[in-house]
């Protein structure tokens, strides 16, 4: 990945053809937003024009390797869906800074679906993610459950409600740590 570039280009890729991996300072977020993501229908943009479907933001790797960093629904479903015909994609100069928040900014939107589980986006966040990226996003000093609340729009009873009902749940159906009962021993 090199910044060799300045200014941006475009190209017409076929995801199936092109190598196309999730840039390296993007990966962290890539996997939290898999983990927590709630599942949504795919909506079918294949038919249309490409001038008209939305771009993909990609970095040049070099030897026709390319390096995506956000949008990552959007990449899913290309991959997954529309991987046999050409795809537009703007080839950017790489800016570490702007490739951290364009990810992150994937995993915070998360916040505002529905039927997302807080207190799990709260650690993944408080434990993966910089928190320097994670606080500027957020507009926030440090990242504490009160601004995370405040900014997710959720009350932090609602936030603690689910910590706990969770606890309860996962403590309620989880599996005997002590497996001796499978063998009929005593």
């Amino acid at each position: 990945m090199k910044n060799n570039k300045l200014k941006v280009g475009q190209k017409l890729a076929n995801p199936s053809k092109d190598d196309l991996y999730v840039h390296p300072y993007a990966r962290a977020a890539l996997c939290v937003w898999q983990r927590l993501r709630p599942k949504t229908t795919y909506i079918n943009t294949k038919f249309l024009d490409n001038f008209y479907r939305p771009p993909l933001r990609l970095v040049d790797g070099g030897s026709g390797t390319f390096y995506f960093f956000n949008d990552f629904q959007r990449v899913d479903q290309v991959l997954r869906f529309e991987n046999n015909r050409d795809y537009p994609c703007l080839i950017i100069p790489e800016s570490i800074k702007d490739v951290q928040q364009l990810a992150w900014i994937e995993v915070i939107d998360l916040m505002f679906l529905k039927g997302i589980h807080h207190p799990d986006l709260f650690n993944a966040l408080k434990s993966t993610a910089p928190q320097s990226v994670i606080c500027q996003l957020m507009g926030i000093r440090c990242l504490t459950i009160k601004g995370y609340c405040h900014f997710a729009g959720i009350s932090q009873s609602s936030y603690e409600y689910r910590q706990c009902k969770f606890a309860l749940e996962d403590r309620a159906l989880g599996i005997p740590q002590s497996m001796s009962w499978l063998s009929g021993a005593p």
